[in-house]
């Protein structure tokens, strides 16, 4: 059975993932497959673990919703780094190591004489990803940086506004999240290419080009017209939001002059015989011009609107699936909880906290994969957990690690 979960998972990978706000989900990717991954922190604590909200809205360094997410599955240790005995322990780990993850700030390990030099000295097969605002070159990279500012930097706030709107923060840490997923696809890639070759590397992600990456062509729009690229919010029919019964619904009735797109929506709304329907079969729709001014736009959301408030979200949708509409409800956190195409295939799952005393629910695989397994494993490690557990596999007997505790090098949880 060892034999047929080793076969199927990435299991035999070890990673040390010393990271904080910034990074856990790339490790955390690694994590899901069953490697053994390790979360290095402090003795005063990850930072990620004082950030709500928490767990029954009573903040404490165990019940971050976040951190207990984005750091299930994987073992905790509390390390010092700044000291002697704490950057001997940390070199014994990468030297065992497969990948490293950290989001220190540019220069920060090499002035403790950790540099990827020093770690590659005793690892040569080492993989060390930085993940860092602004990468660790650059007339940047000494900037201090938040998801907020590499949104800003990097053109997402500008790219969500509309018109001459103030620009718009997407939701939660997404600049964050962007730098993870392009660190842990260039990872595997360098991952690979060890096993290969027996050579391992530095890695530098930087959150402001991760963002430059989301912008699809919003760049060439200003190179090749000299055009500012934004949203459509008020462009009618065409990716708008709208209110229904029970909140809102997103349509895509029509992009640029396509009247065979056009056309099934006007059908519909013919069929449902809303007040004014008729105007859906004038002219003046199928002109972008029309559907961007403030007549078109208002007009177009008095009639429609007549007509999903008296609806709600599902029925739209389904109504519109029939009618080759591109309708779709916009989803709340209670919305997608009973989602029945995440239900059917396990998205949602649900671990139990003994130190909390409850149950937790969370996102499941990002993935499916043929043959690797995915699991969310064990809950997040309270501070310092398997600290002891980590230093008695690197043949430290127990008075040393009780040494260390007591010189504050380690915290045994």
């Amino acid at each position: 059975m060892e034999d047929q979960h080793q076969e199927n998972s990435l299991q035999g990978l070890k990673v040390l993932d010393f990271t904080g706000e910034l990074g856990p989900y790339a490790a955390k990717l690694y994590a899901g497959l069953g490697a053994d991954v390790i979360h290095l922190e402090s003795p005063a604590g990850d930072p990620l673990r004082r950030r709500g909200p928490f767990y029954k809205n009573q903040p404490g360094p165990d019940s971050s919703l976040q951190f207990l997410y984005y750091n299930a599955g994987k073992r905790g240790m509390a390390l010092d780094i700044t000291r002697d005995a704490g950057k001997e322990i940390f070199l014994q780990l990468c030297a065992d190591a497969d990948l490293l993850f950290d989001s220190f700030a540019p220069g920060y390990l090499d002035g403790l004489g950790l540099s990827y030099d020093r770690l590659s000295a005793v690892n040569p097969r080492l993989i060390q990803t930085a993940i860092t605002p602004f990468g660790s070159v650059g007339p940047y990279k000494d900037f201090p940086g938040c998801d907020l500012t590499c949104s800003a930097m990097g053109g997402f706030l500008f790219l969500a506004g509309i018109d001459n709107d103030k620009p718009v923060r997407a939701c939660d840490d997404q600049a964050f999240r962007m730098a993870e997923a392009y660190a842990a696809v260039g990872s595997s890639t360098a991952l690979l290419f060890a096993q290969r070759t027996g050579i391992g590397q530095f890695i530098d992600v930087a959150c402001m080009e991760s963002v430059g990456m989301a912008l699809e062509n919003a760049a060439q729009y200003w190179d090749l017209e000299g055009k500012n690229r934004r949203g459509r919010g008020t462009e009618a029919g065409s990716a708008t939001v709208h209110p229904c019964k029970d909140g809102f619904i997103a349509i895509v009735a029509i992009m640029g002059s396509n009247k065979v797109m056009w056309d099934p929506f006007a059908q519909w709304m013919q069929e449902e015989n809303i007040e004014e329907w008729e105007a859906f079969q004038e002219d003046c729709w199928i002109e972008p011009a029309y559907r961007k001014s403030k007549a078109g736009y208002e007009r177009f959301c008095r009639i429609f609107e007549r007509f999903t408030l008296q609806q709600d979200k599902l029925t739209l949708y389904e109504k519109g699936q029939a009618h080759r509409v591109a309708l779709t409800p916009v989803s709340d956190g209670g919305d997608l909880l009973a989602n029945p195409q995440l239900r059917y295939r396990d998205f949602w799952k649900t671990i139990y906290h003994e130190n909390l005393g409850g149950e937790v629910t969370y996102p499941g695989a990002p993935y499916e994969f043929g043959a690797l397994e995915w699991r969310l494993g064990d809950p997040a490690p309270t501070l310092g957990q398997h600290t002891a557990e980590i230093l008695r596999g690197l043949d430290y007997a127990e008075s040393e690690i009780s040494a260390l505790a007591k010189e504050g090098i380690i915290h045994v949880g």
